[in-house]
């Protein structure tokens, strides 16, 4: 029998933002500015891992000082443009007002999270952002984070996703996952042994849990 659900934590960009657009105008200004010759198409694949890491995936690792403060420096200079996924801010009250607790775990930096958490009116328990982790998503260490903050358990946890990365990384926590799929088209191998819940809307996620 599972543990009862006491916790609801959720992703960043793709799950309670609309941020892709954004991010890829910060990729290709960036990219462009360093000559590099690689397309946001090909960033996005990894997007919810750490940046190092997607660098390292992309072979950019030797770009990561100067792509770091261009990309991220970027993004916070565009901030006021993003918008909230559809529901989300009442999704969150919603949680509250039902008792659950509320987190955000995303691979942004701070300092960029919380200007648009702020900007959005997004109130959370607890927020993990990347630059907070030695280990980064899929590692389970920033749900370790969460649980300390928030004084529950994995199993008592729901993670709320958008990208395969986001799966792996409840998975390796103990976490159970939810990942918003609009249009069912979530990125995710063909395969995938496991079976992973899906919900079109954030809206959804009330009937799931309510």
């Amino acid at each position: 029998m599972s543990d009862p659900l006491r916790h609801i934590s959720f992703d960043l960009d793709g799950t309670l933002i609309n941020s892709f657009a954004i991010m890829q105008q910060a990729w290709e200004a960036s990219t462009e500015k360093l000559r590099i010759n690689c397309g946001f198409a090909e960033y996005r694949r990894y997007v919810g891992l750490p940046f190092p890491r997607i660098l390292e995936l992309l072979g950019l690792s030797n770009f990561e000082m100067e792509l770091n403060e261009l990309y991220f420096s970027h993004t916070r200079r565009l901030y006021d443009q993003i918008d909230q996924i559809d529901g989300a801010a009442d999704l969150l009250h919603w949680c509250r007002t039902q008792g659950f607790g509320t987190s955000i775990i995303t691979s942004k930096p701070r300092a960029n999270s919380e200007l648009i958490i702020s900007r959005m009116g997004f109130e959370v328990d607890a927020l993990v952002c990347g630059d907070d982790l030695t280990r980064g998503k899929p590692d389970p260490m920033a749900a370790r984070i969460v649980c300390e903050k928030a004084g529950t358990t994995p199993g008592e946890m729901l993670y709320v996703g958008d990208m395969i990365f986001d799966f792996q990384f409840a998975l390796n926590a103990g976490m159970r996952f939810v990942m918003l799929a609009p249009d069912d088209a979530a990125p995710l191998p063909r395969n995938l042994l496991n079976q992973v819940d899906r919900v079109g809307t954030l809206a959804a996620i009330r009937d799931m849990v309510g």
